[in-house]
């Protein structure tokens, strides 16, 4: 049985002809806390590990966790990050799928 963790929530949306976001839900956290990677064709995101105490005072009860995740996408040799955004407590990753020129469909004129 391999362990898949649902945290965090995510999800894929198509927003164009050959583009495509991941969208990640992280409340709480802020763009220092997060690292997005892409390494042979691997997506990457994970937070980094929280060493700072709690600057308000002593925690009675932490429902609110900042645990740590690291979730991987493969993507295809085709697609490129074009960037990531995280606002609001989502983060957006947007990806471009690049068509080479020689494959894009092109009218040939007839004489």
């Amino acid at each position: 049985t391999v362990n898949v963790s649902n945290y965090p929530p995510y999800n894929i949306v198509k927003t164009g002809d050959n583009k495509y976001d991941v969208e990640v839900a992280l409340a709480g956290f802020n763009k220092k806390d997060i690292n997005v990677s892409v390494e042979n064709g691997m997506l990457t995101i994970e937070s980094k590990e929280d060493k700072t105490k709690d600057k308000d005072g002593e925690v009675i009860h932490k429902g609110i966790s900042k645990r740590y995740f690291k979730k991987s996408f493969t993507i295809a040799d085709d697609v490129e990050v074009k960037g990531a955004e995280l606002k609001d407590g989502m983060l957006r990753v947007s990806m471009e799928k690049i068509i080479p020129e020689a494959k894009k469909l092109r009218t040939i004129d007839i004489k």
